[in-house]
């Protein structure tokens, strides 16, 4: 490509955000993602912050607003505060069943919490100010033209090998809430197809969200979890009045049963940026889209994001375990938190390297993963 085709404006029309820009040549364009959520604003965050690009980005997405009804929920070391750029941060978190409770108090690690306006706001800061990229309010399902496409669309739940079902309710107490602690998996307990679990997310001294999430292996009813909600935050907090500020629900993939198409790379969960295990995602697709936009600028290369293989493979037992046997996993998820300190359970969740998978093995209870590995679910 020519110096002269670097440094040329993309536009030379006018460009209003959500309209796409006026007189541009798609035929021109050097990079189009498809999807403006967490992945693909992400990625164009991560293009706009260099001044000059090969060519012109866009951002094709119906819905650009979607992403303010997320929260998203990440550890990270003081390091990375700048980078990952939480709203709150916190030391404390716990696990329990209804009888046991196993609190941590994170030394290296805090768990940090965004909410999605607030990460909307900052990649729209960034890449509205920059004369290459474009976004556009539009669905796409056909493969764009452009030197390279990026697929960062929802899959629906039916390619979904489990289900991650969640319903939250952020409300505003009229007094502290007294909350000291994330309650990462509380009052965990089998169903007939997965395990339900209530997390308790302080956002706060007066707010905090709810929410009951169930790993299964069927769509969960959304609204029957809203409803355990409403009698969760009615029984434990009797005494102090709230109301209720926004509610979010989705179902969210944990793994998939078969290779969906895509337009393009698949980035985003769709593209293997989420555990499987646990739907964290947000520390991986930041870091892994900053890595990608590294590489186009540099190399003019679209890489693709590959999880390790230990990963998946930790990951692979723990689903099958959902799958085959959910009674046995409140012990095994309390026994693993209790035999780990609080940063051993925070990269566990991460699952950053291998020394963290044998660490789990290490912890997790001898019988049920034994089993598990040889696929002998029976015998749990």
């Amino acid at each position: 490509m020519s110096i002269k085709a670097l440094t040329t404006p993309a536009c030379t029309g006018d460009f209003t955000v959500g309209q796409g820009c006026i007189g541009h040549n798609p035929m021109d364009t050097w990079v189009h993602i498809v999807g403006g959520g967490l992945s693909g604003l992400s990625l164009a965050s991560s293009l706009a912050r260099h001044q000059v690009l090969p060519g012109p980005v866009v951002i094709s997405e119906p819905e650009p607003e979607r992403l303010t009804k997320k929260t998203f929920s990440f550890w990270l070391t003081d390091e990375e505060h700048a980078i990952l750029n939480p709203e709150h941060t916190h030391s404390n978190w716990q696990v329990s069943t209804k009888k046991l409770t196993t609190l941590h108090t994170g030394q290296r690690f805090r768990y940090g919490t965004r909410s999605g306006k607030h990460v909307l706001d900052e990649c729209q800061a960034v890449i509205s100010s920059h004369p290459q990229i474009h976004q556009v309010k539009e669905a796409i399902d056909a493969a764009p033209k452009a030197d390279h496409v990026f697929d960062s669309r929802p899959i629906a739940p039916s390619s979904f090998r489990l289900i991650q079902s969640f319903s939250g309710t952020e409300v505003e107490f009229q007094r502290p809430h007294q909350i000291e602690a994330v309650g990462l998996m509380n009052q965990i307990e089998a169903t007939d197809s997965g395990i339900r679990f209530v997390y308790i997310l302080p956002l706060g001294a007066k707010r905090a969200l709810i929410e009951h999430t169930e790993f299964t292996t069927k769509l969960a009813d959304l609204s029957a979890l809203q409803s355990m909600n409403r009698d969760y935050l009615s029984r434990e907090f009797s005494t102090n009045p709230f109301q209720t500020i926004r509610t979010e629900a989705a179902h969210i993939p944990m793994g998939f049963r078969s290779t969906a198409s895509h337009l393009g790379i698949p980035i985003g969960a769709r593209g293997g940026m989420t555990r499987d295990a646990t739907g964290y995602g947000y520390r991986t697709i930041r870091y892994a889209c900053e890595a990608i936009a590294r590489d186009l600028v540099t190399n003019n290369r679209a890489t693709r994001y590959h999880p390790s293989l230990t990963t998946q493979w930790a990951d692979t037992v723990f689903l099958n375990l959902i799958d085959q046997r959910p009674d046995s996993i409140p012990e095994i998820l309390l026994t693993i938190a209790r035999r780990m300190t609080a940063d051993q359970f925070a990269a566990f969740m991460m699952m950053r390297t291998p020394s963290d998978v044998f660490r789990i093995l290490w912890s997790a209870p001898l019988k049920p993963f034994t089993c598990a590995l040889i696929g002998k679910y029976q015998w749990i």
